[in-house]
């Protein structure tokens, strides 16, 4: 029979007032049953990704992108690589130099692209990151030496190839009137082969930060065979025996495995999963910059999570339940209280204290109003919040893990939210040992997987070409 999680207590005698914020947050508070629906419903939007058939294939939420990334590190890599890491108005260059496997120097400079540049024709971008790599390898005295270059490109692309990405659309500062539809490794290809300085530099590969992040992972441990993005959005990747992948067209050689992107932030645009959406999720999309996209990450993301637990608080203001019913300017307004917010409360929650929340409580103008019951109902709130992502991500992982059968699995996670929540890696944790109990599975922290790893990920390439593979 399915159970709910373990919550924390209402400390209040009103057991009305309890009561009815228990009815309030009920949808909250998933079941066994409905973690194991989100978990069968990812893996049969899996394999709709993966089927021959491409129009079985446009009913998917996931992508399932294949990467070409056909092995991960091994501890045999050797030689000298560079990275570059696209994906704001700020990119690195960085140079990784290994060693029987192990990274003995690396390297990283920040380059800020001009206003200009960011809003002007796309060759322009890709020009002037050839110039910065020139001037990168100067400084550097690399200059004639063969430098296999990983791409991180972290923008929607669809990829044909291992150095082959069609971008879909820019995002973040970049406003270029052109470049969509255009394949970014061959843009930054055809601006190195003007440069006589960049000869001896070749595109590896490019990527996004999630293939990045399960090579870094791998690096630090040869058991990784999943990457996970867990930050201001969530993202992850894994390999798979290409034998599994039914719309695979190439060749079947070895390795015959392969870096499978899965995109499972749009998880549940195609209302899959509609089944667990609150109304609070359905105010959070209705005001977020991809409405009706990016579905599965909104539930629990750190660009969203604040939010949620604001407009759940206002919700329990309104009805009088906390703050004698006074809704501050700051309570009433979007995107107020942020997930930095809720991490501060659920350390409070995790060593037993109220400091944290008592300041928060502070910035959003309620001081005045608080009583310890309110105190108890925030940190309340925080807590099923964050116990909610436990049991998507940790449901997600936990299916993946079983897709891929094998008997020990190291996942690598990159990004603010899983770094800094004090809690999260324990609430992943209960649930992945809950609904993956054949797999032994450990989660580490990597940093840098869109610069690091993508270094690595030209290592591996490297390597598999001097074997022929």
């Amino acid at each position: 029979m399915a159970s709910n999680p373990k919550c924390p207590k209402l400390n209040v005698e009103d057991s009305e007032k309890k009561q009815r914020i228990l009815e309030i947050t009920a949808p909250l508070r998933l079941t066994d049953e409905t973690v194991r629906k989100v978990m069968d419903t990812l893996d049969s939007e899996m394999d709709l990704a993966m089927n021959k058939d491409p129009e079985k294939r446009k009913q998917s939420s996931c992508l399932c992108e294949n990467t070409y990334v056909r092995a991960l590190c091994d501890g045999t890599e050797d030689g000298d690589y560079l990275a570059l890491d696209l994906g704001g108005t700020n990119f690195r260059v960085i140079h990784l130099q290994m060693k029987k496997g192990l990274i003995t120097r690396d390297y990283c400079k920040e380059v800020r692209i001009p206003e200009e540049t960011l809003c002007g024709p796309s060759k322009d971008v890709y020009e002037y990151i050839a110039d910065s790599i020139c001037v990168f390898l100067d400084e550097e005295n690399l200059k004639g030496k063969k430098l296999p270059l990983g791409f991180t490109f972290s923008f929607p692309m669809t990829q044909k190839g291992l150095k082959s990405g069609i971008l879909i659309t820019w995002t973040k500062s970049f406003r270029c009137k052109d470049g969509v539809g255009d394949d970014a490794g061959a843009a930054l290809e055809g601006a190195m082969a003007k440069r006589e300085e960049l000869k001896d530099v070749e595109l590896a590969a490019i990527l996004n930060d999630t293939t990045g992040t399960i090579m870094a992972g791998a690096y630090a441990d040869h058991k990784c065979y999943i990457g996970v993005i867990l930050g201001t959005g969530c993202n992850a990747s894994y390999l798979e025996h290409i034998e599994n992948i039914d719309k695979w067209n190439l060749p079947i050689e070895e390795p015959k495995e392969v870096v499978i992107d899965i995109e499972w932030g749009a998880f549940g645009d195609n209302g899959c999963i509609d089944f667990i959406k609150t109304d609070y999720d359905r105010e959070v999309d209705k005001y977020s910059n991809h409405v009706g996209s990016f579905t599965f990450e909104k539930y629990f993301a750190g660009m969203y999570m604040g939010e949620t637990v604001r407009l759940i608080l206002l919700h329990l203001t309104r009805e009088g339940l906390i703050f004698n019913g006074k809704v501050s300017e700051t309570l009433g307004t979007r995107n107020s209280l942020t997930t930095t917010h809720a991490t501060k409360i659920e350390k409070d929650n995790k060593e037993g204290k109220s400091e944290r929340t008592m300041k928060v409580i502070e910035e959003m103008g309620l001081k005045d109003e608080a009583t310890e019951f309110d105190i108890s109902v925030i940190k309340y709130v925080c807590e099923v919040i964050s116990i909610r992502a436990g049991q998507l991500v940790g449901g997600a992982l936990a299916a993946l893990c079983n897709r891929m059968k094998r008997p020990e699995v190291t996942v690598a996670v990159d990004g603010s939210l899983y770094q800094y929540h004090p809690r999260l890696h324990d609430f992943l944790m209960q649930n992945i040992e809950k609904f993956a109990p054949e797999t032994k599975v450990k989660l580490i922290l990597v940093d840098d997987g869109s610069g690091k790893g993508a270094g690595l990920v030209a290592a591996v390439v490297d390597r598999l070409a001097k074997h022929g593979k």
